[in-house]
């Protein structure tokens, strides 16, 4: 079986080389998402089988996470035999890794959709051009927030953390105001990005920047880069009564990735929150599916 076991920070070198070998990589399996949650949903990590693999808790409901590595390689019926018990549910499984234990497994596995959590894929050239009747909307938006203030953007770095930090804490009341529904989800999130800044130095792939007007944050956004051409939006926020606030952060931070070279920019599931769901299909051509799979006595 696989020896589960407590991780922290030194962890993060080896656990990104086993996450950039999956064909698709949802934004649960982010680095910084398992750290921020280690204490919440009491993960465990385990390697075994050249795979990285998780437990943790929901309501003390046990599920397992969909192991990293590559995925291809993988002889999945011995692995399961031998490590995988009966009636264990992994938790948000990628599509391309489902298609995988479907044809391999068979009746040895019932697959559920979890819709809740597909992840949102930006095309980051695309988003950056802004072209056709899709961005209408957007791009006027974007276009008034550039007319209307004289804007600066600034890189994040620990020398406004503080700044951040109070910005991150009205933006994070008012976000929670709005959504009756999923305040859990967004104070979970809070607290990862809080989580983010403590460990800024030790985990070396997050970088973002803010927008200021008249020397203020008004918004900003803060990616993880998972690889040369593949990053994890993990949080951004905007102060609303700056008007396009928020659909300039996005294309300006989908105008600069795109120019380093990341073409793909994973924003994350929607958790079922309506609003947030019609901004990123309005905003994403492409999702990342994820399904509970559950294995059979």
């Amino acid at each position: 079986m696989i020896e589960f076991q407590n991780f922290g920070t030194e962890d993060n070198d080896r656990y990104l080389s086993y996450l950039r070998r999956c064909a698709q990589i949802p934004s649960n399996l982010s680095p910084i998402i398992t750290l921020g949650y280690r204490k919440n949903l009491k993960i465990l990590r385990g390697y075994g089988e050249n795979l990285c693999w998780h437990r943790f808790f929901i309501d003390d409901e046990e599920f397992w996470s969909a192991p990293v590595g590559d995925w291809d390689s993988v002889d999945w019926q011995d692995v399961f035999k031998k490590h995988v018990p009966p009636e264990t549910v992994f938790f948000a499984v990628p599509e391309y890794l489902v298609e995988i234990w479907r044809r391999e497994l068979g009746e040895k596995i019932s697959v559920e959709d979890q819709r809740d959590n597909w992840d949102y894929l930006l095309d980051l050239k695309r988003l950056a051009s802004l072209e056709g009747k899709q961005f209408k909307k957007f791009r006027n938006a974007k276009n008034a927030f550039e007319k209307n203030y004289k804007y600066e953007i600034e890189e994040i770095t620990p020398k406004i953390f503080d700044e951040l930090r109070a910005f991150q804490a009205v933006a994070e009341k008012n976000l929670q105001s709005r959504v009756e529904n999923h305040r859990v989800e967004a104070q979970e999130d809070d607290e990862n990005f809080l989580f983010a800044l403590e460990h800024w130095d030790e985990l070396k792939n997050l970088y973002g920047f803010v927008v200021r007007v008249d020397g203020k944050i008004v918004a900003y956004c803060l990616d993880e880069q998972i690889d040369k051409t593949y990053s994890i939006g993990l949080f951004a926020k905007a102060n609303y009564d700056f008007k396009g606030a928020n659909q300039f952060i996005y294309w300006y931070g989908a105008k600069i990735d795109s120019e380093r070279g990341i073409l793909t920019t994973n924003i994350m599931d929607d958790a079922g929150e309506e609003n947030l769901r019609f901004f990123k299909e309005h905003l994403t051509s492409d999702m990342l599916k994820k399904y509970f799979v559950t294995t059979k006595s």
